[in-house]
């Protein structure tokens, strides 16, 4: 009895692996091929001592962390010490931090309580940049 059960066990395991719609005619498969990876616009905005400047990264992907597109700004020089979470944006352009003066960015408006490195954006996304002395960056 033991034999025949486990005969018809493999009977079933092996035809339910042959057994398939095609590809086409599948609802999941159709809605997986054509689902596109979301990107937007991340604009940057940094004021530092100067003029302020605005830089549009395109085609960022949802997920991104800031870390990576800080990376990719290419405009002005930007400094980044370490990686990750540990990550962080030592200067922009030509101002670096240094004693109690850096840099201090917010998202949409909304002051950032994690580093670059773990700040995952959904554009499209608006970045302040604001240098300054941190007893003067007011933070909300």
């Amino acid at each position: 009895m033991n034999k025949l059960w486990l005969v018809l066990l493999c009977s079933l395991v092996v035809s339910a692996g042959c057994v398939s719609e095609p590809e086409s005619s599948s609802p999941k498969a159709s809605v997986k091929k054509d689902a596109a990876v979301e990107t937007g616009t991340v604009t940057l905005e940094i004021q530092g001592s100067g003029e302020p400047l605005t830089i549009e990264i395109a085609d960022v992907s949802v997920g991104t962390s800031l870390e990576d597109v800080m990376r990719s700004v290419t405009q002005i020089p930007v400094s980044i010490r370490g990686s990750g979470v540990t990550a962080f944006v030592d200067g922009i352009g030509d101002q670096s931090a240094s004693g109690t003066e850096g840099w201090v960015f917010r998202v949409d408006g909304v002051h950032a309580n994690q580093g670059v490195g773990s700040t995952s954006l959904s554009p499209p996304t608006t970045v302040s940049w604001i240098y300054g002395d941190a007893d003067d960056l007011v933070i909300d």
